[in-house]
């Protein structure tokens, strides 16, 4: 009788043991999906980004975008709505330059529109006009007049970023002489 109880505790302490194991399973399951849930969301949304969001100021509509190849394809085929197109590059190494801030104004002076850029393309839908334009990057600047009509304007500004780097380093390697104490 005793050797039963025991085949019969050592069954239930088994079966018990089984539904804690169990439980343990579903608990790390559910916890591996609650980590890897926002990855999954970002490569979803790496693979699909959302389209690029036009916006308004005074009068001049815009967009910026254009990281990734999906992002480009969509910023292209809305390409069509604006008449001043806008590029950022890299001439040493070809690639995009994103983060550019964007100054425009009329010619009166009055500015219209300043935006840093949320990749390496920005496009404007302006009224007949000339306008000034300034695109600055680490320090560097382009400024020059436009002119704005019905046929579109494309527009590629090139920042030599290994310049800026270059300038950058040394800058960052200068530090203040001060005179010893006495």
């Amino acid at each position: 009788m005793t050797a039963m109880l025991q085949s019969g505790n050592e069954e239930s302490h088994h079966r018990s043991l089984a539904m804690h194991a169990s439980k343990v399973m579903r608990t790390a399951a559910a916890a591996l999906l609650l980590a890897t849930a926002p990855l999954l969301h970002a490569q979803t949304l790496a693979a699909h980004p959302k389209p690029p969001e036009i916006h308004q100021s005074s009068g001049v509509r815009y967009v910026s975008g254009g990281i990734g190849s999906e992002a480009v394809r969509q910023m292209q085929a809305i390409s069509g709505q604006f008449n001043v197109r806008l590029s950022f590059q890299d001439p040493s190494e070809g690639g995009p330059v994103s983060g550019v801030m964007l100054i425009l104004a009329n010619e009166k002076g009055k500015r219209l529109l300043r935006l840093v850029t949320d990749g390496p393309l920005a496009y404007l839908k302006l009224p007949h006009g000339s306008y000034y334009l300034t695109v600055i990057y680490q320090g560097a600047d382009h400024e020059q007049w436009i002119t704005a009509e019905d046929e579109p304007m494309d527009l590629t500004f090139l920042f030599n970023l290994i310049d800026l780097e270059q300038y950058w380093l040394q800058a960052g390697t200068h530090s203040p002489q001060y005179p010893t104490p006495t």
